[in-house]
């Protein structure tokens, strides 16, 4: 910059805001998130979307829940996000642990070799972060699919490098 340019100078500030969202009534928001059903009860809406949404759930000690986010917005039959992005609004609220949750518009829960990779390749990142990741569930028209009721979960923590 010469000396006759008189722009001022700028460096960006991060400022997080967190926002309430009304629940249902029966939403089990002050319960710990210990039973996927729970968290197919707080997010079942997803059920009703027309495109595939992540969301990340950020947990305490107990699994209440902190916060969560809507990472991103797919297509009909993917949503892409990195592992920063799904972790970014939980990393300042320093939780003990995440879920995740997103939907399958066609209604069918069944998770896809793409959604078995992103959660293989989250759980590498959240625990070089030494965080818990305690489950993946996938929303589809009246039902859910658990990775960690399953067994999907403990599968793929037996291959994470220690």
């Amino acid at each position: 910059m010469s000396k006759t340019d008189k722009r001022p100078t700028y460096i960006r500030e991060v400022e997080l805001r967190y926002k309430k969202r009304r629940v249902k009534s029966d939403a089990p928001v002050n319960e710990p998130l210990s039973d996927p059903y729970k968290v197919y009860k707080l997010f079942s809406d997803l059920q009703n979307e027309a495109k595939e949404k992540l969301i990340t759930i950020s947990l305490d000690v107990k699994l209440m829940p902190l916060c969560f986010e809507v990472i991103a917005i797919g297509s009909i039959n993917a949503v892409y996000a990195r592992p920063i992005e799904v972790l970014r609004a939980a990393i300042p609220l320093n939780p003990y642990g995440i879920i995740v949750v997103h939907n399958h518009p066609g209604g069918v829960p069944t998770p896809s070799e793409g959604d078995e990779r992103f959660t293989a390749n989250l759980l590498i990142n959240t625990k070089s972060l030494g965080l818990e990741f305690y489950d993946h569930i996938i929303i589809g028209y009246d039902s859910y699919f658990s990775f960690a009721q399953s067994g999907v979960m403990q599968r793929l923590k037996s291959n994470v490098p220690v």
